[in-house]
């Protein structure tokens, strides 16, 4: 089964990305909603997709109206750990410390082979196992936090829009024709989260 790790952004933070070639770390704060206060942050925030997660159909694939497709071996090149949402480190280290609680799967990277996967899937599954309409319980499922900049030469597969191509701006397209990243979309008309239908056409449109 293929499985992808993707990052969501909006405009003005894709610009820069592209500009750098990078999705860089930054020290941006990043609301903690179960304790209301805010972190500083060093890490790069993603997630992990793959088909036929439970009741997928009614699931939002990702935050933001732009979303980074990145290829999966970077979870075998880089240091990585994941975590339920908003359950991350103030410092990246600090999860390799830890032995349980919120940490799901982590790897200090270099590996020879792909980090076994089963038991985030699990988590992933059991959390979206029931028939709620809930269609933030995936992006509430899980993160995936890096410490070091990701290259968009070495791991971007492709860039998704979710409006109507027309739309992008002439800056974004002349920056992802340079970089030689393919950029796709799927346009909506009402809803600006639920023009895919769900995961499996969200992964579609990337193998598309």
């Amino acid at each position: 089964m293929k499985e992808y790790i993707i990052h969501g952004t909006y405009t003005n933070n894709l610009i820069s990305i592209l500009k750098d070639g990078y999705i860089t770390i930054n020290n941006k704060k990043k609301k903690v909603y179960q304790k209301m206060i805010e972190k500083e942050i060093n890490q790069i925030f993603t997630q992990l997709v793959y088909r036929n997660i439970p009741n997928e159909k009614i699931q939002r694939p990702h935050w933001g109206n732009y979303v980074i497709v990145l290829d999966k071996k970077i979870l075998k090149d880089y240091p990585f750990y994941s975590c339920e949402i908003g359950g991350f480190y103030d410092k990246f280290n600090d999860a390799f410390l830890s032995e349980g609680g919120k940490v799901f799967v982590k790897s200090k990277g270099n590996l020879k082979r792909m980090p076994n996967l089963t038991k985030l899937k699990n988590i992933i599954n059991n959390n979206l196992d029931s028939v709620v309409s809930d269609d933030f319980r995936f992006i509430h499922s899980h993160e995936i936090l890096f410490n070091k900049n990701i290259s968009l030469k070495k791991y971007c597969l492709c860039i998704i829009y979710s409006g109507e191509m027309e739309e992008i701006p002439q800056k974004i397209i002349k920056l992802v024709g340079k970089l030689k990243i393919p950029i796709k979309n799927k346009s909506h008309k009402k809803d600006t989260y639920a023009y895919y239908s769900g995961i499996n056409n969200f992964i579609d449109i990337i193998e598309k």
